[in-house]
């Protein structure tokens, strides 16, 4: 039996993305008969059912909370804090390892912070270590701990062909493994769309295109082209509304002042943030759904929210990058826009809502696609790849 400890910082109740990802990889890999999986985090102990049924984890695993960090602190944010973390975090979890080498045999993080404690593991006690790569920052202290993190890990899991290509003069030894996949059971396939707009109080008789996602800055300071879909709407008939889910500490306000500004403001309708379960209603009450790219358009950036679009049934438009169009493909199961402008996001909306053969033609493959990419099959290929690396 192989044991593996899954480590990170993050607050088990947080519902971003990367707990998402780290929490239904956990429960995937832990599937197989030949690994036993152990979560641990260096946040405050949490509720574990709420976690459990927030993240959808069907199989539980073991979760181990360190408290020695705290995310969710007044102090979160400050220069000083995150610093004095940084090295909490790493101390304690290097004084676990110590105490506990006997009961893991492989230590698997894709948080880059971690990484002194990791090496620590892997030069004192020997273990194997794995790290789940997810970007290219621009910070140069993190993205300094990413290339050193994947230069000593023993196997790397890359989340897009982009980083993979980047980081293979690092490491030879890289799995790609996209980053996500859609939670069939948060899907109701019995209704259809207007009972969800009935249900979510959106407008019943209009034309629905719709994002949902981050619509501030991320860690990055970088913004998804939501700005474009928005200016887009002064070029398309007046009964298509555009429907933004994902708004937090009223970040959307530049976006209320694009649609301003273009004359589109009563055509706009902003969703605060809403648990990662609420998500497949929208998508599900959407005539067509948005992915765009983001600005800045760094190398390995994959959108998770990609993979619960595929099940929705319902028609994608997607932006013009290389991370989209690795898992969406122009005319199959989406349209990728020929440029990413208003005009380019105007020109393939309109291809939808004038052709509803077309828009049904998508769906279907869109669900056909969807079953490349399953928590399964991503659990399976990573448990594989760690069996292999360790013998």
């Amino acid at each position: 039996m192989i044991r593996i400890l899954f480590i990170s910082r993050v607050n088990l109740l947080a519902g971003r993305t990367n707990v998402y990802n780290l929490a239904k990889t956990c429960e995937a890999v832990n599937t197989d008969k030949d690994i036993q999986v152990r979560f641990m985090t260096t946040d405050q102990d949490r509720d574990r059912h709420v976690f459990f049924s927030k993240m959808g984890i069907h199989q539980p695993f073991d979760i181990v909370c360190l408290q020695a960090t705290n995310t969710v602190s007044r102090y979160g944010g400050k220069s000083w804090y995150e610093l004095f973390m940084f090295f909490v975090a790493n101390l304690r979890l290097t004084w676990f390892f110590l105490m506990h080498t006997g009961e893991f045999d492989a230590v698997y993080f894709r948080d880059e912070s971690l990484f002194p404690a990791v090496l620590a593991a892997k030069m004192i006690l020997q273990k194997k270590v794995f790290f789940e790569i997810h970007s290219v920052l621009e910070s140069k202290p993190r993205q300094f701990l990413n290339t050193v993190s994947v230069r000593w890990a023993d196997g790397v899991i890359a989340i897009s062909s982009g980083l993979k290509r980047y980081y293979q003069k690092s490491n030879h030894s890289i799995l790609l493994s996209l980053c996500s996949a859609a939670e069939d059971s948060w899907f109701d396939y019995s209704q259809d769309r207007y009972t969800f707009r009935k249900e979510l109080e959106l407008p019943n008789d209009l034309f629905l295109i719709g994002y949902t996602g981050v619509v501030g800055a991320n860690p990055n300071n970088d913004y998804y082209e939501v700005d474009d879909i928005v200016k887009s709407l002064a070029s398309l008939p007046t009964n298509i509304v555009a429907v933004i889910v994902g708004e937090l500490n009223e970040n959307a306000g530049w976006l209320r002042e694009i649609a301003q500004e273009s004359g589109v403001q009563g055509r706009v309708i902003i969703v605060p943030w809403q648990e990662r379960s609420e998500i497949p209603k929208y998508l599900q009450a959407f005539d067509i759904i948005l992915i765009p790219k983001r600005k800045k358009d760094l190398i390995g950036d994959s959108p998770a929210k990609m993979f619960p679009a595929l099940a929705s049934r319902r028609p994608i438009v997607g932006g013009h990058t290389a991370c989209i169009e690795e898992v969406l493909t122009d005319g199959a199961d989406a349209l990728i826009i020929e440029t990413n402008t208003p005009k380019g996001w105007a020109k393939a909306i309109l291809k939808i809502y004038n052709d509803r053969e077309l828009a049904q033609s998508l769906s279907n493959q869109a669900w056909i696609t969807k079953d490349k990419y399953t928590w399964e099959k991503r659990g399976i290929a990573i448990a594989e790849f760690i069996k292999k690396t360790l013998t």
